[in-house]
Order: C-alpha cells, then structure tokens, then sequence
C-alpha cells in the first residue's frame, strides 16, 4: 500500500506569501485601515528678511570676490559754448555768436556751436566772406540794417567792403561806445551812386551832416578800412594812406564795431560783402 506524499515546502511557503500579499492590499483599501493611517501635518515655511550684504572694497580671508561699494555716476554738467572768435568765425563759414544784429528786434538765433543761424537779416557767409543783399520794392522811409561786435579795450580792426550795388542806400562802418547807431560814434559812409567811384564821408550819427570827406575813390577790389582804438578815443583810416580821421572821443573800455546800411526814403538796393577781416 502506497503513502500519500504531501506539499513540498516550498510550494507552503509560496502560498503563504501571496495569501498575506492579499490580505495586506484588502486591509489598506478598507475604510477602517485608512481612518487609522493619521493624516500628516502641513508644515509652513515662514520667510524672513535675509541680511543685506554690506557693500565692501576688500576681499575678506577665504571669500573669492566682494561686493563693491555703489558709486553715484553724477549728472553731466552743460558746458557752455564760447563763441568764436572774431576774425576766425568768417572763414569757418560762421557768424560768430559775439555779432549782434541791429536793430534788436532782427531775430538772432544761436546754434548752440558758437555761431548764429545764417542769414541774420541779409548777412551770410559766402566763401570766408560776410555777404549781404537787401532791396525794398517799393517805396518807404528811411531804415537801417546792420551788425554790431564787441571790441577789446584798444587795438585795431582791418576790413575790405566789396559792393556791387549801391542804388539809394549808403553804407554805414563805425565805432560806437553801444550797440546801438544812436549813440555818439565815429561813422564813415559810402553814399550811394555808382559803385566804381565813390567818395567816402565822415559823417555825425545823429544830424548826419558831413563833417569831411575824401575825393572820388576808385573801388577796384574793395574799399579798406582800419578803425584804431585805445581806451578814451578812435581813429578811422582809408586805406593805404588815402584818408585818416581826427581821434574821436570815445572815453568807454568796451567799444562797438558796426557794419550796415541805411535805405533811404523810396525803393533800394545793396549788394555786396565784407572779407580781409582782421582783429588784433
């Protein structure tokens, strides 16, 4: 008679082991087992301030850089522009900021470079020279144009006038103690007429009467003045050696140089320009 072989041990054990698998997920999935797992705390982080780093110029023992300390870029400063030079502005293609046109109601706008915004009035620069064209149409009353520049206290400014047309205006060169023809002046004229020959008149500002004049000049490439000047009187000259003033009391430190025109009653015409300007 034969005996019966049980289960080896092997096969017990795995049973075992999958029998307690089953019971384990059927116990977590219950109702019962989940109300007994406690259910965890949240915790809360709570921020706080960190310390500002303190701004340093040096590296301290075992760090590998530091922190520099903030610089202020300060604000730019405008510069101011100085005007350029008398003498020099011209031959830059420059009205010099220094000029000041007359009468004062003649717009001057400066560019911000030491010169005016050209034309001022009828007065540009064309090759190196002060250029000017001016006519009125149509009949009106006497009126007058021109340019003023600071003079240093003495010295002596050379010029050339070129003038092509002179029809019913007269050309005005002086020196005045303001910036203004009302003032009491040394004033040379060119009358007007024909351009070719002209005389050249010493003339009050105020009464414009004649004081003295040259004969008739030849204009041939221009008529050269020179204005001397010192600290109580001026001096004008036709150059070379054709005509020189009596001083003129001017007894001020700071003088005026004015180059313009007068058109008299009616309708004018001028048309010329001004080179050769030196200042010393």
């Amino acid at each position: 008679m034969s005996e019966k072989k049980g289960m080896s041990p092997e096969i017990i054990a795995a049973l075992i082991g999958v029998a307690g698998t089953i019971f384990v997920t059927i116990y977590l999935n219950s109702p019962q087992s989940q109300a007994d797992v406690p259910t965890p705390m949240p915790v809360v982080i709570t921020a706080t301030t960190m310390p500002t780093a303190v701004p340093t110029d040096t590296v301290p023992p075992g760090e590998p850089t530091s922190t520099p300390a903030p610089t202020e870029t300060p604000e730019p400063t405008p510069t101011d522009v100085q005007p350029v030079e008398l003498g020099l502005d011209w031959g830059q293609g420059c009205i010099s900021s220094l000029w000041k046109p007359y009468p004062s109601t003649v717009a001057a706008v400066d560019t911000g470079n030491g010169c005016l915004q050209q034309p001022v009035h009828v007065f540009a620069i064309d090759n190196g020279e002060l250029s000017f064209l001016a006519q009125r149409s149509v009949s009106g009353p006497v009126e007058d144009y021109g340019i003023f520049a600071p003079l240093p206290e003495s010295g002596s400014v050379t010029f050339t006038v070129s003038l092509d047309d002179l029809s019913n205006v007269d050309l005005w060169v002086g020196i005045f103690p303001e910036a203004d023809i009302r003032s009491d002046g040394l004033l040379l004229v060119v009358p007007e007429g024909n351009v070719r020959k002209r005389v050249i008149v010493q003339k009050n500002a105020f009464t414009y009467e004649t004081i003295t004049s040259t004969q008739n000049l030849d204009q041939g490439s221009g008529f050269s003045f020179t204005f001397t000047f010192n600290s109580t009187s001026a001096t004008g000259n036709v150059n070379p050696f054709v005509f020189k003033t009596n001083p003129m009391s001017l007894p001020v430190s700071e003088k005026w140089l004015y180059i313009g025109y007068r058109g008299l009653n009616g309708s004018y015409r001028i048309e010329g320009s001004v080179g050769h300007f030196f200042l010393e």
